[in-house]
């Protein structure tokens, strides 16, 4: 059902109007800080080839903040990008299905260009003062928070707690939406 954008918007609504659930945000956030990521990695790459005047300009996204969704709109579903990394994918999986092999490994470390943006997201969904910071195990959060404080910021940092809000919509949230489908489909039947 995520991968199906028309299902996953219906869905996201729904937690968002129904559980006024910071999830559907954090799943957007995190699509965009994706692109963030894997547009500053191609631009890196780009920028250290000798010859890169055959190689197209790439769309510059926001480096300075994440997005973040206010309303029931989802600007991540209309990302250049969107078709090719679905939201079911970490940032680092992501990463190496659009890059050319051998270009990342599992300690390539976030780009400077989005730091400020990567910085803002932690902040916002594992701030322990942030009202909009998920629930999800803390020991989750405090690997994401020592990678901070070591300054090593692998790729692969944010995606099981990406994993954990996805276990969090589908396990919580999904099965309140398959009931209020049901009565909605027996309702129109009656």
């Amino acid at each position: 059902m995520l991968d199906s954008s028309v299902q996953r918007e219906n869905f996201l609504q729904f937690a968002t109007q129904y559980y006024r659930s910071g999830l559907p945000l954090f799943l957007s956030d995190f699509q965009l800080l994706k692109y963030q990521v894997i547009e500053a990695l191609k631009d890196s790459r780009h920028s250290t080839c000798t010859d890169n005047s055959h190689l197209a300009p790439h769309p510059v996204a926001n480096q300075h903040a994440v997005q973040l969704v206010k309303d029931d709109r989802y600007p991540h579903e209309s990302h250049p990008l969107a078709h090719l990394v679905p939201i079911t994918k970490g940032i680092f999986e992501s990463a190496m299905l659009l890059l050319p092999p051998n270009s990342i490994d599992k300690t390539t470390q976030f780009p400077e260009a989005v730091k400020s943006a990567f910085s803002n997201f932690v902040c916002t969904y594992f701030g322990r003062e942030s009202y909009m910071a998920v629930s999800i195990p803390n020991e989750v959060v405090a690997r994401i928070q020592k990678a901070v404080e070591l300054s090593n910021v692998p790729l692969s940092v944010l995606d099981c707690a990406k994993d954990e809000v996805l276990f969090l919509l589908c396990t919580d949230v999904f099965a309140g939406y398959r009931k209020r489908l049901e009565a909605q489909c027996c309702s129109t039947v009656s």
